[in-house]
Formats: structure tokens, sequence, C-alpha cells
């Protein structure tokens, strides 16, 4: 059911290996780690190591890491966030290199600190936001949530000069494929349409637990593939 979707532990209660052995389960192969939760504040190389161990043996899968601290950070305690950044950078390094997404503004010196430690670890940094970055080296997660408050969604997406890299969804479903968010909504059947057409082939992250994924899942498959 969760082949093609990856679910994030930000939404998942407990310390991190419960959550885990949560995702494992509820039949999740596909992972969105959390680089902010309190286990993983001060670990070590071995520590990372150990993540990197208890991942293989539950068969979860890393789709990338976030990094979501508030954007005013950025600016108001940089060092502090680089400093956390650095230990999101090198999680991302034990588990095979993969993407980080964070929110910030790109003229931001500390987030341009940050993109540079990223490339030269060989990481890839992905922006949220309704649009792709400017910098082509950083990536792009769109949040539905935030695409479904344009005044029209699906022509802002097909007018995005690339595609996202990662599709993030929240809320609820109404009827079979329509998700909705503070009022606000969009329909999975249109969305996935456009992707198709755009041959975009983003990775869907849920963010929500794991035992409240399935509504949402089943909204995904039954919207696509075209």
């Amino acid at each position: 059911m969760y082949q093609e979707i990856a679910i994030s532990m930000r939404a998942g209660g407990g310390n991190a290996r419960d959550v885990l052995q949560s995702m494992c389960d509820s039949g999740v192969q596909r992972v969105q780690l959390d680089a902010l939760h309190q286990d993983f504040a001060e670990l070590s190389n071995s520590g990372w190591r150990d993540l990197a161990s208890t991942l293989r043996r539950l068969g979860l899968r890393a789709s990338g890491i976030d990094f979501l601290v508030p954007p005013s950070w950025w600016e108001e305690q940089p060092e502090r966030t680089l400093q956390a950044f650095a230990n999101a950078v090198a999680m991302s390094e034990a588990i095979g290199n993969v993407p980080i997404g964070t929110r910030f503004d790109e003229t931001n010196e500390a987030a341009e600190s940050a993109i540079a430690a990223g490339q030269q670890a060989g990481v890839l940094l992905s922006r949220h936001g309704t649009i792709p970055p400017e910098d082509p080296q950083v990536g792009w997660h769109l949040p539905l949530a935030l695409l479904a408050k344009e005044q029209r969604p699906m022509k802002t997406l097909v007018e995005a000069p690339q595609g996202p890299m990662a599709i993030r969804l929240r809320g609820a479903i109404v009827g079979d494929s329509t998700l909705e968010f503070e009022g606000n909504q969009v329909e999975l059947r249109e969305l996935r349409g456009v992707l198709d057409a755009m041959r975009w082939n983003p990775t869907p992250i849920l963010d929500c637990a794991a035992d409240e994924a399935s509504d949402l899942c089943s909204a995904w498959q039954v919207a696509g593939p075209w």
C-alpha cells in the first residue's frame, strides 16, 4: 500500500525507535526522518551508524530528512541554526546522502552558508514553498497545504519552471480524492494529471502519523497514476 509513499516521522509521538517501529508495523517502507527529534539532538558518528542499522533492520528506507526550523531562525539565531543544520548533514551522510527539506529565505546569509555546506558534503537542500527556488542547485518540496491557498493552484503549478522533488500531503480527504486543509482544497486527480502531463515524478510524503495514513494513501492511489 505504501510502496511509493513516504511518511514523515514528525507526527509520530514517543521516542525515535518507537516511531520507526510503528511505521514498520504499519507496512511503511519509506520514511522522512526528523532532524529535530530530541533523540537525534546529540548523536555521535556511532549513533548515526546505529540509526542506519536500525533502518535496515526494520526494512525502512529514508526518502529524506526534515530540518523544519521556523524560517525566522535563520535570521535571528544563525549560529545555533547552522550548528543544528550540521547535525542534519551528518545524519544524511550516514544514511546515504538523502536530501534535506527545510524552510528559508534564499537571500539569507545563514541559508546561503547551509546550501554551501550541503553541497560540500554532497547533500541536496530542498526548500518548502509554492514555487521552486531561484537557485537551480536547491530542490523543491511542495506542500499541498500551501498550494491550496493559491487562487488557481493548478495554474500556479503548471507555470513552475521545474517540478517538485517531493509533494507534502496533510489534511482530511473529502470524497475519494479531494484533500482539504483549513478550508482550502486540492483535487488529487487534477494534481496527478498535471504531474503526469509535465512528466514530473515527485515523492509523495504524508505529514501524519503512520496509523493515520491510510486515508491519505488511498486517496493518492485512487487519483492516479494516469
